[in-house]
């Protein structure tokens, strides 16, 4: 077979067409930030804004890709190589289920690990919305939760359930209520207990949001700490926020402060340092790849930098593919 500069562009061109058929569209990349509040804010959510601006520093490499494979059915595939854990956090989460993805979608979840999570989610009479969640490890490893929820234009709560391998011992109920006095401010409170251990005391903590246009303050109270968080808002690209978080148990108290910026060509730069003599930062880069009828696919590339007490510098790196 003849060898000439058309043949070889020819392939190279068939190559990465086949390549950029594989890599997402631009807007089904998921992000790491706090979704914006257009309803009435929930109780896990309170301090979203300020502890989104910190890095999810991790160590090692990882890759991960989600692929829808039938409707309703999705499968994650991640592979780590190294430690690839978050290692260190300049806060801790008070609140049940902080952080964590409120709307899920129904369907079914398989991951690399072998692990199978089922949602349905079903508005009931008088406002109330369910939303079953239930997850299998193996054979003997399992978690159901069950959640009642109920918003109007003044509050929100919510009655959750939760059992994991069938065993009642690890029953536990969590309430969690917010009330909205002005439209700046609101507070709210959340009461959790296991019913099966004795003495079955429950957990209380409370809540209380100050929100404007340019800053957030928040702040809650528990048996496990207390900890107080300001979000500013300088440009639409630079986000700054600072947590006090005191430990009860360790009576310790630490003061952490991240940025967050955004470029122009759709970099990222998330860094953080602390009292305690520790940092790190995260960038994240998307790759665009054109193809033609004007459709944009996504690699998104990150790398990791975490400084820990003892002044070691560990590196990590990933990227992210949504199908």
């Amino acid at each position: 077979m003849d060898l000439n500069e058309t043949n070889i562009k020819e392939e190279v061109s068939n190559f990465m067409s086949s390549f950029q058929k594989l890599l997402p569209k631009k807007k089904q990349i998921i992000t790491l930030d706090a979704p914006k509040q257009n309803k009435m804010i929930r109780l896990n959510d309170m301090h979203a804004e300020a502890k989104s601006v910190f890095p999810l520093c991790f160590t090692g490499a990882k890759v991960v890709i989600m692929r829808e494979v039938m409707n309703r059915v999705k499968l994650v595939q991640q592979y780590n190589y190294g430690r690839t854990k978050e290692t260190y956090k300049a806060f801790t989460h008070l609140l049940y289920k902080e952080m964590e993805p409120k709307a899920i979608d129904e369907g079914l979840l398989v991951d690399s690990a072998g692990s199978a999570t089922a949602t349905y989610t079903e508005d009931l009479d008088g406002g109330y919305t369910m939303q079953l969640t239930s997850k299998i490890r193996d054979l003997i490893s399992s978690e159901t939760e069950i959640v009642f929820d109920r918003e109007n234009q003044k509050s929100v709560a919510s009655v959750s359930c939760s059992m994991k391998d069938v065993d009642p011992n690890t029953l536990r109920l969590v309430t969690q209520w917010v009330y909205k006095v002005i439209p700046e401010f609101c507070f709210g409170s959340e009461v959790s207990f296991r019913p099966m251990l004795y003495p079955p005391l429950p957990d209380v903590s409370v809540t209380a949001r100050y929100d404007r246009q340019t800053f957030t303050l928040s702040g809650t109270i528990s048996k496990a700490g207390f900890q107080a968080c300001l979000f500013k808002q300088f440009t639409p690209d630079l986000r700054i926020a600072t947590i006090v978080n005191e430990d009860a148990r360790e009576a310790r108290t630490t003061i952490g402060l991240g940025m967050h910026k955004k470029y122009s060509n759709g970099s990222e730069l998330k860094v953080f340092v602390d009292s305690q003599r520790s940092g790190g930062f995260t960038f994240q880069k998307d790759v665009l790849f054109y193809e033609p009828h004007n459709e944009i696919r996504v690699l998104r590339l990150i790398g990791s930098t975490l400084i820990d007490k003892q002044r070691r510098v560990r590196f990590g790196f990933g990227f992210e593919l949504d199908f």
